[in-house]
């Protein structure tokens, strides 16, 4: 095995595991709602997602620490995406109903879901970087 297959494997399941799942929502709630807005939300939290990935582990951060640090940036953007939900609320639930009708329900495009995504990535984040420097100290 070489040494840059770690490095590889993370890099690949960062921008696999976070930045496709992001640009995919991004582009199929911009497509259902009509709304470039959230096309446009997917290509900068996927920009920050890449830069902050490619930034951590150039530094050599520990898999904690860069997947808290990841979690924390997911907890802002999902938090963003709440927003543009609720804004966007009534043409994202009829574009919803109208394109996906065998599989909507309303907690798909309720901006409370996006919320309690949001809180729960901040909660990883905020327990998991403590943690990743207890263990860099030791």
């Amino acid at each position: 095995m070489s040494a840059g297959r770690p490095l590889a494997l993370a890099w690949y399941g960062g921008v696999l595991g976070g930045l496709l799942p992001i640009l995919l929502l991004g582009f199929i709630y911009s497509a259902v709602a009509d709304r470039t807005v959230f096309a446009l939300w997917g290509l900068v939290l996927g920009i920050f997602w890449v830069a902050l990935l490619r930034q951590g582990l150039a530094a050599g951060w520990g898999r904690l620490r860069l997947l808290a640090t990841l979690a924390l940036l997911a907890a802002a953007g999902l938090g963003v995406f709440a927003l543009l939900e609720s804004r966007h609320h009534e043409i994202l639930d009829l574009g919803f109903r109208a394109v996906f009708p065998a599989f909507y329900d309303p907690l798909a495009t309720a901006p409370r879901t996006a919320a309690i995504l949001a809180g729960a990535c901040a909660v990883v984040g905020a327990v998991l970087f403590p943690l990743s420097r207890r263990l860099e100290i030791r």
